[in-house]
């Protein structure tokens, strides 16, 4: 097997994740220590040089593809149960397996995209066959005449009455 480093270049390298995600992984494998590797998105934030949103995206590329495992912890304090930090496992993969899962994770965004992709369509073929019905798309009235004598062609849509 690999070490960390060198699967994320591997992974890079296939174009299966990001240049901020690479860093960003570089940066939380950097924490690792005799006591485990828990460090605050921020204090691996600095050590990237990107934002705390950019972290919290690779690192949930990183949950999708398996590259890391996170443990949430609970903590007591003054008698209240309170987050505390997160805990960090790195998991070696072999590419074949990060690349079928990010496969599957392109796949899911395709659909996701088509389903909105097709409700948008809908709703605007519904709205231009409105405009068609009333004559506004298309034609234009100059004067006031010309208005009179849209109104006075209107007529209730089947669909609104």
């Amino acid at each position: 097997m690999t070490s960390f480093a060198s699967q994320i270049w591997t992974l890079t390298q296939a174009r299966q994740i990001t240049a901020r995600t690479h860093l960003v992984l570089q940066a939380l494998a950097s924490f690792e220590g005799h006591r485990g590797l828990f460090p605050s998105h921020e204090s691996i934030a600095a050590r990237a040089g990107c934002s705390v949103r950019t972290v919290i995206r690779a690192l949930e590329t990183a949950y999708s593809l398996g590259l890391v495992e996170r443990t949430r912890q609970r903590m007591r304090r003054s008698g209240r149960v309170v987050n505390g930090p997160n805990r960090y496992r790195l998991i070696l993969v072999s590419l074949e397996q990060a690349k079928a899962a990010a496969a599957h994770a392109t796949q899911r965004l395709k659909e996701a995209l088509a389903r909105r992709k097709f409700r948008f369509s809908s709703n605007c073929q519904n709205d231009s066959e409105l405009y068609f019905q009333r004559n506004i798309f298309f034609e234009k009235p100059r004067s006031k005449n010309d208005w009179l004598d849209l109104i006075a062609s209107w007529s209730p849509s089947p669909s609104t009455s």
